[in-house]
């Protein structure tokens, strides 16, 4: 397991509440934001000086936090060791973009029939923002607008349920593959974002569910190559996860 993370900075907002719900809010933002980020490995230990100087929660909105960051598959929870980010099997990687396949399934039907025409503008300027971020290099925006891009297909789909499921399987995914932040992936889901786009305007939401399937697990593929070229070999060997996750 990891050392200790130290948070770089706060955000807490002038006069905040050391307590209550927006305090539990700043402590999972700050541990997503650096999970986002690959900022903070899985196993890293969470202190909870650290996160209340981060947040400026009292130490039960920091329990409190910690709790739903657990329930959300984000954290560990040890009655010994306290609170540290989770570890995520090849295994878990499978079931993960497999719960997502079937979410997002369901969601990309849905669009296709309830989609208008502000619908449709919205995600093409979204997608031609995140191929500008793509193009130019800022591949922490280009990374964000790309897991972006499926919460906001869930949240046009109109259930917030499926939106908030959708949304915490996302944030695991820096989880599910762990490199240095050197590395730089090869993987650019853009195009396959405006295919999708263009079924679902189309209405075509059988389409659009088996291109986004077809997408995801690109990407888990991809994830899981990543994780085999960064694992120590001997771990490698011993997990099998040198082989993209798809394959396993």
């Amino acid at each position: 397991m990891s050392g200790p993370f130290r948070f770089s900075a706060s955000i807490t907002p002038p006069g905040a509440a050391m307590s209550g719900p927006e305090a539990e809010e700043r402590v999972v933002a700050a541990v997503v934001e650096a999970i986002l980020g690959h900022r903070i490995p899985p196993g890293t230990r969470l202190v909870e000086r650290e996160l209340g100087k981060a947040s400026g929660a009292s130490r039960s909105a920091i329990r409190n936090g910690l709790l739903r960051l657990a329930q959300a598959g984000l954290v560990e929870l040890s009655p010994n060791k306290g609170a540290s980010i989770a570890q995520c099997s090849p295994e878990e990687a499978r079931h993960v973009f497999e719960a997502r396949i079937a979410i997002e399934t369901s969601t990309a039907r849905t669009l296709a029939e309830r989609m208008t025409a502000s619908d449709r503008a919205r995600l093409e300027a979204f997608i031609e923002e995140e191929r500008h971020a793509y193009e130019a290099g800022r591949m922490e925006d280009a990374r964000h607008l790309s897991r972006r891009f499926h919460l906001l297909l869930a949240e046009l789909a109109g259930n917030p349920v499926l939106t908030g499921f959708v949304r915490d399987l996302i944030n695991r995914q820096p989880l599910l593959s762990w490199g240095s932040r050197d590395h730089k992936p090869r993987f650019c889901g853009n195009e396959a974002h405006r295919a999708i786009v263009a079924a679902l305007a189309a209405g075509d939401g059988e389409k659009a569910a088996r291109l986004n399937a077809e997408h995801l697990r690109e990407l888990e593929s991809e994830l899981g190559a990543e994780r085999g070229n960064t694992l120590p070999a001997g771990e490698e060997a011993a997990s099998g996860a040198g082989a993209p996750a798809g394959n396993q």
